[in-house]
């Protein structure tokens, strides 16, 4: 028998992430999908891992405490918000993700796809609405928050639109654009009010966690449109009907949401000014494949006494 990684994730019950995974994993190492996905199966399972993974699940303390020859825990993404980071750390076990850069360029894609849609709403056209004013990118206002590589393709992107492209960023200065310029601000308070598109492209952090409540939007041009790729929870889902029930922004597309899914009935899942996709920015067999592929390589480091090259406790090899 190989080396045990365990998915603790039933979103792995999926026969082609399976059979991905498997491929993936080098030699020597044996993918286990417990029978089901309950605390008491996933402890008993834990006792023989040597990795445990996760999706979107939770990967908690008490399962790695249950897992005494574990050398890594992670995910092949980069927020890492359903891993107990903290226990990983205290118990000296990397935590590991995929770069953002595996993954960057389909999400910044997709945070295009929304602003051009948003600007000309084509399916309103079908409910009769034939008088609707289009929006223009060139000319208009990007603020960005989160500068990262996803931050940074969106920049990429729209920067030949014409647009003018402001950031706000907790790594100022980093970013150097060739060809066209990115304004960075201090503070939201000195972008919102300045955007007429913006993408929120972070990663999700006890610090930013609902950090677009009803006062910030209501910060932000009545015409302007909010585009959330990053975590559903940086937006409160209900602040945010609110605002849009009252003109106050032009729409909003989200491939994230708190909850997700929303709930039936949710007034955000009727607004014809709203775009909702099932976080599914990611979903490309290219991006799949290099990101399990990236994390296979990574657990075969981890359990041979080599160092993650992609993780986000390093303190833990200090």
């Amino acid at each position: 028998m190989g080396h045990r990684v365990l998915h603790v994730d039933e979103r792995m019950l999926d026969p082609g992430k399976q059979q991905m995974l498997r491929e993936c994993l080098h030699k020597d190492y044996e993918l286990v999908i417990p029978e089901a996905f309950d605390t008491e199966t996933i402890l008993r399972e834990a006792k023989t891992a040597r990795v445990m993974l996760t999706s979107f699940a939770p990967l908690t303390g008490e399962m790695m405490r249950a897992a005494p020859d574990l050398y890594a825990v992670g995910r092949a993404g980069t927020g890492m918000d359903s891993v107990d980071v903290a226990t990983a750390t205290a118990l000296k076990i990397p935590a590991m993700n995929t770069p953002g850069a595996v993954r960057a360029d389909p999400i910044a894609e997709h945070a295009l796809t929304f602003m051009l849609m948003l600007s000309r709403r084509p399916w309103l056209w079908k409910l009769g609405r034939t008088t609707i004013q289009h929006n223009e990118l060139k000319g208009a206002t990007l603020g960005i928050v989160g500068l990262g590589n996803i931050g940074q393709g969106v920049a990429r992107r729209c920067a030949p639109f014409g647009m003018n492209i402001l950031a706000h960023t907790r790594t100022r200065g980093k970013f150097k654009p060739e060809g066209f310029a990115v304004e960075e601000v201090e503070t939201l308070e000195e972008l919102l009010p300045r955007a007429d598109y913006l993408v929120l492209s972070m990663p999700l952090t006890e610090e930013n966690r609902g950090l677009f409540g009803e006062k910030e939007l209501e910060m932000m041009r009545d015409s302007a449109f909010l585009i959330n790729v990053g975590r559903g929870g940086h937006v409160n889902s209900d602040a945010l009907a609110k605002t849009l029930a009252g003109d106050k922004l032009g729409g909003a597309g989200l491939d994230v949401t708190e909850p997700e899914p929303l709930p039936e009935g949710h007034p955000l899942l009727d607004m014809p000014n709203v775009l909702i996709s099932p976080h599914n920015s990611t979903h490309s067999a290219g991006v799949q494949r290099r990101s399990v592929q990236f994390l296979c390589d990574n657990i075969r480091r981890a359990v041979e006494g080599e160092r993650v090259t992609s993780l986000v406790n390093p303190e833990v090899y200090d």
